[in-house]
């Protein structure tokens, strides 16, 4: 992860621990909020915006690089007997998803059936897990990517990964929100790379968006999945063919 980006995440992690809002920070910087979001998507600050930015969060540069260096120190993934041991309790890895998508403990227990004692006690078991910090107040620091992959073949993806699937392409996709498309070409090589970064520029974008409107309460925010696939792949019907020709 470049520096830039290191410090954006930085930025938008103390604003949403400041409680600031977007339109708050568009207010201080005499913009719209819409150029806030561009700035913190495309990660394009001057140095004197920047410095503004760090007075209305009361930082200064010295402090900022400090909490983007910190970014580096997070785990981009799990151990084997963290994963494990989330995948024993489907509460508690529950918990720690909403975690990793940004929620905050009060909303948690507001918006789910679930007990303020027995919450304490999954924060307190994620916390001894190594995954989050807990401070006074329910404060939560994550100490994990909010973005972490898991392990190939680690015990989450064997537990869940063919439920996960067969739910997510259970839908018909005619929801508003909802999209599908599925296209089959011939691509060269050369083709394929550039798709492939392409198709990786767009994950990108997508966790940039979810952390952008981490700020924002849960109310404001719906769950969606993103499901990108590409492979050397040809229909039955079409392989049968070829072959065919091919004789």
């Amino acid at each position: 992860m470049n520096l830039t980006k290191q410090i954006t995440i930085a930025l938008k992690k103390h604003l949403k621990q400041k409680g600031l809002t977007y339109a708050q920070l568009a207010t201080h910087l005499q913009i719209s909020e819409a150029s806030v979001k561009r700035l913190f998507s495309e990660s394009t600050f001057t140095v004197r915006r920047l410095e503004s930015i760090c007075q209305l969060l009361e930082l200064d540069f010295l402090e900022l690089a400090r909490l983007a260096r910190g970014q580096q120190e997070l785990k981009g993934e799990l151990s084997e007997s963290q994963e494990q041991a989330l995948a024993e309790q489907p509460r508690l890895l529950g918990v720690f998803y909403l975690l990793l998508n940004q929620w905050q403990v009060k909303e948690i227990a507001r918006q789910f059936e679930i007990a303020e004692t027995e919450l304490l006690q999954l924060l307190m078991r994620l916390e001894r897990l190594g995954l989050i910090e807990l401070h006074p107040a329910n404060r939560i620091r994550l100490l994990t990517h909010t973005t972490l992959q898991w392990r190939e073949g680690g015990p989450i993806r064997m537990k869940y990964q063919s439920q996960v699937m067969e739910e997510f392409l259970q839908s018909d996709f005619h929801e508003e929100l909802a999209v599908l498309r599925f296209e089959t070409r011939e691509l060269s090589p050369a083709s394929i790379a550039v798709l492939q970064r392409k198709m990786t520029r767009l994950l990108t974008e997508f966790n940039e968006l979810a952390d952008i409107d981490a700020s924002l309460s849960s109310e404001q925010r719906q769950g969606m999945a993103f499901l990108m696939a590409t492979r050397p792949w040809v229909f039955s019907l079409f392989s049968d063919l070829k072959r065919k020709a091919g004789r």
